[in-house]
């Protein structure tokens, strides 16, 4: 399987996937008994089939989870399976709180994958995921990563608000990790299987930092394994350094 062959090859400590069907994922966590994976589907377990998933995957070596929880993306996001108005399906955010073993430190992930029709959906998905950053920095502020398949290009709403930090709630800081690339290296990460790389083109796949984290280097991946791709998307990949602290890598 190609895309367990590319989590080992990257050595991330900490991996955000998205479109995890159950059967990959058992596939995943047989091809790859040194890691571990964290998630609900979508449908929360009515369509076993076809119940996609945004899990968290961590290296256990480096990573220990402590907290796990999937919310929805809709007006009821603790209602499993529910939707945002003119959403295609139910969309998803795994949150997970970890302990770094070598940095004996503890951080929050969150992994999503938003909408790919509407833009009220992925502008409201938004919304409840920094409303859930808040309700958790509240009570347990932690280090933040926020990665995921938003399915919105570079000047959209969401993306906007979450790389300028356009919200009300005065906990929440987070930097787009694309700040620290070289302009002209930004290309789509959308490639439907082809491996095209075009040069210049909005992403649609990111990674948001809290000011906790230093940038230490970050990538798209457009490698393919002997001709062929894991994903249809590239794979963001982000090298993280808790300020005073050892680095971490995600993807």
């Amino acid at each position: 399987m190609l895309a367990a062959r590319l989590i080992k090859n990257s050595g991330a400590s900490i991996i955000g996937v998205q479109e995890m069907l159950p059967q990959m994922k058992t596939d995943v966590e047989n091809l790859l008994s040194d890691y571990s994976v964290f998630g609900t589907g979508r449908f929360s377990g009515t369509k076993p089939k076809n119940d996609e998933h945004s899990d968290i995957i961590v290296k256990n070596q480096d990573v220990e989870v402590e907290f796990i929880k999937t919310f929805w993306l809709s007006k009821h996001p603790e209602r499993g399976g529910s939707r945002a108005l003119f959403s295609f399906f139910p969309r998803i955010c795994t949150v997970a709180e970890v302990y770094l073993k070598t940095q004996n430190r503890r951080i929050r992930v969150f992994n999503t994958h938003f909408d790919h029709i509407s833009g009220f959906a992925r502008t409201l998905g938004t919304m409840i995921i920094l409303k859930y950053m808040n309700e958790f920095n509240r009570t347990d502020p932690l280090p933040t990563i926020l990665m995921g398949d938003m399915n919105c290009k570079s000047k959209s709403k969401p993306i906007k608000t979450l790389r300028y930090n356009l919200h009300t709630f005065s906990n929440i800081h987070l930097k787009d990790v694309y700040e620290y690339f070289d302009p002209q290296s930004i290309t789509n990460t959308y490639h439907s299987f082809k491996g095209k790389i075009k040069l210049g083109a909005s992403p649609i796949d990111y990674i948001f930092v809290s000011d906790e984290f230093e940038v230490v280097e970050s990538h798209i991946d457009t490698k393919d394994i002997n001709g062929k791709y894991p994903s249809d998307h590239f794979p963001l990949v982000a090298t993280l350094r808790l300020k005073d602290m050892c680095q971490i890598q995600t993807a």
